[in-house]
C-alpha cells in the first residue's frame, strides 16, 4: 500500500473516529458542534456519533487487516462519511454559520473522494 493512501487513511480514521468517540461521550466541544452549531438532539448526536465511530473502524481495520474488512465496506463507510460531511455543510450554510467553520467538513470531505479514487 503506497504511503500517501496509508497516510489518508489514518487521517480519515483518526479525524473521524475521534469526532465519533466525542459525540458519544458528548464531550463540551461534541456538544457545541453538534448541539450549538448543527442543532442536533442529544439522541440525534449520539446516533451520528455511533455512525462516524462505525465509518472511522471499518476504513482503519481495512488498513490493518484488509483481507478481513473488504474494499466494498470501506466503501460504504466512505460514502457515509460524505453524506454526513455533505449534510454538515448544509446545515452549516442554512444556519449562517462563518466560512472558517465550514472549512473543517470541507477538508474531511476533500480527503474522502481522494480516499475514494486511490484505494478503491
Amino acid at each position: 500500500m503506497p504511503i500517501f493512501t496509508l497516510a489518508i487513511g489514518i487521517a480519515i480514521t483518526a479525524w473521524v473516529g475521534i469526532m465519533g468517540a466525542a459525540a458519544m461521550l458528548r464531550t463540551e466541544a461534541a456538544n457545541k458542534w453538534f448541539g450549538a452549531m448543527l442543532k442536533q438532539s442529544p439522541a440525534l448526536m449520539m446516533v451520528n456519533g455511533l455512525g462516524l465511530f462505525v465509518a472511522a473502524a471499518l476504513v482503519g481495520l481495512n488498513l490493518l487487516v484488509p483481507t478481513v474488512v473488504t474494499a466494498v465496506f470501506v466503501k460504504w463507510a466512505l460514502v457515509g462519511i460524505g453524506v454526513s460531511q455533505l449534510s454538515t455543510l448544509f446545515m452549516q450554510i442554512r444556519g449562517g454559520a462563518p466560512r472558517a467553520a465550514m472549512a473543517g467538513p470541507a477538508v474531511l470531505l476533500g480527503l474522502t473522494v481522494i480516499y475514494w479514487f486511490i484505494h478503491t
